[in-house]
């Protein structure tokens, strides 16, 4: 049976009103999956085509689609400059050609392509849909939000939120997020992208740095003020975060007690908030660039710091201490040093000491351990 798109002409409006889409939404929607029926049918799969549905006739035009590029790397859907004004005399790089193959429903789609087209309809509705609600969060891109768990799979989690789904990848996740199906975790709007067919794509975070920060906003109320600026965040996810924070100096506000919170009650509610494990553990140093060496002494707690030899010139810093504070300075892997390198933008240098008796120095032992 001819498949015989006219027929949904009447039923367009009320399809609108019944999914919250607009007519022409709708009519665009029905343009992919004409463009889908035809490369089934009669196209070409490694070539691209668009459809166009005319709701007031009943017509349609599927064209074969060329962009016009410096380098050719995909003959069948790319053209160079050269080429392309043989045929249009005002191309210009960057411009789409389009090259019709059929016209006002001349041809009829078998069985197999009808079906193809009704799915890709389908999919197309629920794209445009899935679309709109995610511009809802334009806003909110920088902003933790609740997401449900649906399900695992290879790469990630599949998670849904505001009557649509998103996907968290695998490098967006902290290495020790391990969640069931149900389970509600929260998540960083990293940004809005679009796919190659112009749907839109929530871009969720868990190991972002600024996952840390909007999760100490929503804690600290006089981050979300502005009263306490965080300035900077060096992260190693799931393992360890530094954070430089400051204050204006009339707000006469002590920023890494702030942040900290009486007896640590903020910063361990932070904590839990960026995982139940708990496993991250945050570091708060003050931004206080004339007491330089201060800083770098907060920066590399736990470590105990007997002396620090420090070149303001080439950003260079060698750190001598004991062997056992040594190795909290370095950290496991390293990452101790690396982030308080990260956080202070310094050349750190990591320098084991051995002393004889009552604390009296007889020898110094370059452990040769650099950020």
């Amino acid at each position: 049976m001819p498949f015989n798109l006219a027929d949904l002409q009447e039923q367009i409006d009320l399809l609108g009103i019944e999914i919250g889409l607009a007519p022409d939404e709708i009519i665009k929607s029905i343009g992919t999956s004409l463009a889908g029926a035809y490369r089934k049918e009669f196209g070409d799969k490694d070539k691209s085509y668009e459809g166009e549905f005319n709701n007031l006739t009943g017509k349609y035009t599927v064209y074969e689609v060329t962009h016009v590029v410096e380098e050719v790397i995909n003959p069948l859907r790319e053209i160079t400059l050269v080429e392309a004004r043989l045929t249009d005399p005002n191309a210009q790089m960057g411009d789409t050609l389009k090259k019709v193959v059929i016209t006002d429903g001349d041809m009829n789609f078998g069985r197999i392509a009808s079906q193809v087209a009704k799915q890709v309809l389908r999919q197309s509705i629920n794209n445009v849909k899935h679309t709109k609600i995610l511009q809802q969060f334009k806003d909110k891109i920088g902003d933790v939000i609740n997401v449900e768990v649906d399900f695992s799979r290879k790469g990630g989690y599949i998670v849904k939120f505001a009557n649509t789904s998103g996907f968290i990848a695998k490098e967006n996740l902290m290495p020790t997020d391990r969640f069931k199906p149900g389970q509600n975790i929260k998540a960083l709007i990293v940004e809005i992208s679009e796919d190659e067919r112009g749907n839109s794509r929530l871009v969720l975070s868990r190991s972002h740095p600024d996952f840390i920060r909007a999760i100490i906003a929503k804690e600290v109320p006089e981050v979300e003020a502005g009263i306490v600026v965080i300035d900077k965040i060096a992260r190693e996810a799931g393992v360890r975060s530094k954070i430089l924070v400051s204050a204006p100096e009339d707000e006469n506000i002590d920023p890494v007690g702030t942040i900290l919170g009486r007896k640590n009650v903020r910063i361990i509610n932070i904590m839990r908030e960026i995982s139940i494990t708990m496993s991250e553990k945050i570091d708060v140093v003050e931004n206080r660039p004339e007491e330089m060496e201060e800083m770098i002494m907060d920066a590399l707690e736990p470590a105990e710091i007997q002396t620090i030899d420090y070149s303001k010139e080439d950003n260079r810093v060698n750190i001598f201490c004991y062997p056992e504070e040594a190795s909290l300075a370095v950290g496991r892997k390293g990452v101790n040093v690396r982030l308080a390198s990260e956080l202070l933008d310094l050349d750190i240098s990591i320098n084991a000491i051995e002393e004889k008796t009552e604390g009296e120095v007889v020898s110094e032992e370059n452990s040769d351990i650099d950020a």
